[in-house]
């Protein structure tokens, strides 16, 4: 009996030491930050893991309405304050996590990085400080204003005079830069994430009745897994390791496009129709790696590989993804 309350103390504990770094709901997996200066992160999640690709955008959705002899097309796309909020709490959450995996790779070189002093943009810099421009750069613009709660630390790139904002860069990097950097080695542990993608598949009006559904085309470019506006551009490549894949890749069209054709009998089309649904929602489990390719500047685009991990392709007919249609197997899907 004894034995048996220890265990179940420790694995709570356990459960608690787990919730320290990060926490998990039914919608959106939470990156605590590692003190009060800095803002944790909130990512939208899919049976508990990152969602990435196309957002919920909370947008409320109701039924179609019977109204005399004809039906009511159902609303979507509407919003109120709570989803506005929600919105923009994983549309920052999604910056920062990008912000964050930039922070881990710039690591190395973070060596060229003036912090005594802002570096002076000129014709002829050295390597090492054009190195220390580019960090300096990204660095105050942002990831302090971003990352950053206290004072000390968001205030990097502001300043009256350059007395003030050398104080304010000097600051944040006495008192935060270090922190960040550490947090930034949690990030993708490992050099890799596991987590969902989605992306659309448009079924527009053209439905094809001999063979019975949509022809469409999935795309396999993934460069909407981390947000592209940050100062540093990442690159998620394709990188076929199981058999199916090796399949996939070999059917890849000229617009990196998988073409298929979808399944969907006569009266499902025509009630999608009717209610107005033009598109359905893709998901697949994914693992991002970070690729082998060294980087030469901190200015270069740093480059990751994806592969599947699983066969299994979801299909929704709603971006909350609550609604599931079918699912369809990678290995088939070019049958």
């Amino acid at each position: 009996m004894v034995r048996s309350c220890l265990f179940i103390v420790l694995c709570f504990l356990g459960v608690l030491v787990s919730n320290a770094q990060s926490t998990v709901d039914k919608e959106t997996v939470m990156l605590q930050a590692p003190s009060d200066k800095f803002v944790s992160i909130t990512l939208q999640a899919h049976k508990g893991l990152p969602r990435f690709g196309v957002p919920n955008m909370y947008r409320e959705q109701t039924g179609g309405q019977r109204q005399g002899m004809r039906t009511v097309r159902p609303v979507r796309g509407g919003k109120n304050p709570v989803s506005n909020d929600k919105n923009k709490i994983v549309t920052r959450g999604k910056n920062n996590f990008s912000l964050l995996v930039g922070l881990k790779y710039l690591r190395p070189f973070m060596e060229d990085l003036d912090r005594k002093g802002l570096t002076t943009i000129t014709s002829n810099m050295s390597e090492k400080e054009s190195n220390s421009a580019f960090l300096q750069r990204f660095l105050r613009s942002q990831v302090a204003p971003n990352l950053c709660l206290a004072d000390e630390c968001k205030n990097a790139g502001q300043g009256k005079n350059e007395f003030e904002r050398l104080r304010n860069y000097t600051s944040f990097v006495d008192n935060c830069l270090g922190p960040l950097l550490d947090w930034s080695k949690n990030i993708m542990e490992g050099d890799e994430l596991v987590g969902y993608h989605v992306s659309m598949l448009n079924i527009g009006n053209n439905y094809d009745f001999d063979k019975k559904g949509y022809t469409v085309y999935h795309s396999i470019i993934l460069n909407n897994i981390f947000t592209r506006k940050q100062g540093i551009l990442n690159q998620v490549v394709f990188n076929p390791v199981k058999q199916f894949e090796e399949a996939l890749q070999n059917s890849i069209d000229r617009n990196k496009n998988i073409k298929f054709l979808l399944h969907i009998d006569e009266q499902t089309a025509e009630r999608f129709q009717k209610e107005g649904i033009r598109r359905l929602y893709v998901v697949k489990k994914i693992k991002v790696q970070r690729s082998n390719k060294p980087m030469g500047s901190p200015s270069e685009t740093i480059e990751f590989n994806y592969s599947h991990e699983s066969t299994d392709l979801e299909i929704y007919t709603d971006e909350a993804l609550t609604q599931h249609f079918k699912t369809l197997s990678l290995a088939d899907l070019t049958n």
